[in-house]
């Protein structure tokens, strides 16, 4: 772990901050180095139910350092470099599809570049009244990457991610939620207190059942229909031969809270 992401975990909520507040939390090697570190020890600590990703200061974190940086993180004509320093730090994006882990990213003033792409591979996503997002690849002569694009096509579909990628306007506030891309927008005071809430509610769910349900939403956008089903049944019968279920059960006959401990 390094100084520009912190790390914590406090009652099964594993909160990790993209931590450089006097560059807007831009994102360099260091950074996702430091995210994927956090994002493997969430995954592999059973206390862990769910993970807020946030950045410190006011902003999630405004896209690729292009400043202060020498040598350049791109040489330029360097195209072996380029392409094995991206498939680095791809393995973020595939550790947070694959995890079992829900993930919850807290979104605040700037929202852009790969931070953005960051910020959509989570589950749920709140933003406040001051949240701007921005895709800003080709106003800096670049595609997109850690996944953007991939994102922004089966959220909103090729004509609306298009738009976002091409003319990549800036998205503002309610906005966002318009857009598809956030579940709720919240005046800045109140974000945290938001997301701390919906982090606690699944906290209290089963960790089986989570993992279920991620990995079912997950293989629905893909899979078809029948191949669908059986992995769906699949993950059905793991949730029932597991603890957490008879807990349930006994649960809803005595009407009281379920305690899962797996």
């Amino acid at each position: 772990m390094t100084d520009t992401v912190l790390f914590t975990i406090e009652d099964g909520i594993a909160t990790i901050a993209m931590n450089r507040p006097e560059r807007r939390n831009s994102f360099n090697f260091e950074m996702a180095d430091g995210l994927l570190d956090a994002l493997e020890r969430s995954e592999m600590d059973p206390s862990v139910r769910v993970v807020v990703l946030t950045g410190t200061g006011d902003h999630f974190g405004v896209g690729r350092d292009n400043s202060g940086t020498d040598p350049a993180p791109y040489p330029p004509g360097d195209h072996l470099s380029g392409r094995t320093g991206l498939m680095r730090y791809t393995r973020l994006i595939t550790q947070m599809h694959d995890m079992n882990t829900p993930v919850i990213a807290e979104v605040r003033g700037g929202c852009a570049g790969a931070n953005m792409s960051f910020a959509l591979s989570a589950d749920l996503r709140y933003v406040s009244t001051t949240t701007v997002m921005r895709t800003a690849f080709v106003d800096v002569a670049f595609g997109g990457d850690l996944g953007g694009p991939w994102q922004l096509s089966r959220m909103l579909g090729p004509a609306k991610a298009a738009e976002l990628m091409l003319l990549s306007p800036k998205i503002r506030g309610a906005e966002i939620v318009e857009w598809g891309l956030a579940n709720e927008v919240l005046p800045p005071e109140q974000l945290s207190a938001r997301v701390r809430e919906v982090a606690a509610h699944i906290a209290s769910k089963s960790p089986r059942g989570l993992a279920a349900a991620r990995r079912n939403l997950k293989a629905a956008a893909t899979l078809s229909l029948g191949d669908y089903l059986s992995l769906e049944a699949e993950q059905f019968a793991t949730c029932l031969a597991s603890p957490d279920a008879e807990e349930a059960r006994l649960a809803f006959v005595e009407k009281r809270a379920p305690k899962f401990v797996s």
